[in-house]
């Protein structure tokens, strides 16, 4: 059995009265593709900036290695970071930085490495994401996809051993976003990472997904291969994985609109 890098027990999060995470256990092993599925507002983009240790939970914990990230202090939660790589949804790349910048970034906060070493080394990542060429270039010059590149580029900088991603290939055209869900696969045979993708996109899920998180309110309603959560014959995964329409928010809409 493959060891287990990130664990999440019992976690529950509450904004306000509400209560957006309620229970949540998650295992995830060394060396898999997990997804985390489910649809807009089921609690998935919390569970994973809890797990990136962005946001402190009401109760429960996330285990790094066996060490609860929120209850690190801030050195060692620092440790903790740099073997870790973040893809954001929007890439988030500082516009007033060229693409090289961007991506050297945290090689500069946290390596005390010659520059032109980092030049190197980002170069290096640029070229394994295809924008070989593009470090001069501004985030304003390039288009939706290479933008995601330059910011997988950047999560790969320090060469983490757990490769997050939320929504990896959402705003982009089909064959640019199957792009994308390839070239992470091939990265993370490559680093021999682990990786955690938050998703609605099934398309991406068939390319990257050793096992996928199924949530739904705020719990993961179930956990396996994509054949394993078909065979067992749920009605919320069903709705999903065949795209059928939610009548309660079809009713919704029709009430805004009226």
């Amino acid at each position: 059995m493959a060891e287990t890098i990130v664990e999440v027990k019992d976690l529950v999060v509450r904004y306000g009265t509400r209560t957006v995470l309620n229970g949540v256990n998650l295992a995830v092993k060394k060396g898999e593709s997990l997804a985390i599925l489910g649809k807009s507002g089921c609690g998935k983009s919390t569970l994973l900036r809890h797990m990136i240790g962005l946001s402190k939970p009401k109760s429960g914990q996330i285990l790094i290695r066996g060490k609860d990230i929120s209850e690190m202090d801030e050195d060692e939660k620092i440790e903790v970071l740099k073997k870790m790589g973040m893809l954001f949804q929007s890439a988030a790349l500082f516009n007033s930085m060229t693409i090289g910048d961007n991506v050297a970034l945290p090689l500069r906060e946290h390596t005390e490495l010659e520059e032109s070493t980092i030049k190197i080394m980002t170069n290096m990542k640029l070229d394994m994401v295809g924008l070989s060429g593009f470090d001069g270039f501004r985030p304003s010059e390039i288009s939706g996809g290479m933008k995601k590149r330059a910011g997988l580029a950047r999560a790969l900088a320090m060469d983490p051993e757990i490769l997050f991603c939320d929504e990896p290939s959402a705003g982009l055209d089909p064959v640019v976003a199957a792009g994308i869900d390839k070239l992470i696969l091939s990265l993370k045979k490559a680093f021999k990472m682990t990786i955690v993708a938050v998703t609605h996109e099934m398309a991406s899920v068939k390319i990257i997904a050793d096992r996928i998180a199924m949530m739904h309110e705020g719990k993961i309603l179930a956990i396996g291969s994509m054949e394993e959560l078909r065979g067992m014959g749920h009605p919320v995964i069903e709705q999903f994985f065949n795209r059928e329409p939610d009548d309660e928010e079809i009713d919704r809409q029709r009430y805004l609109m009226a």
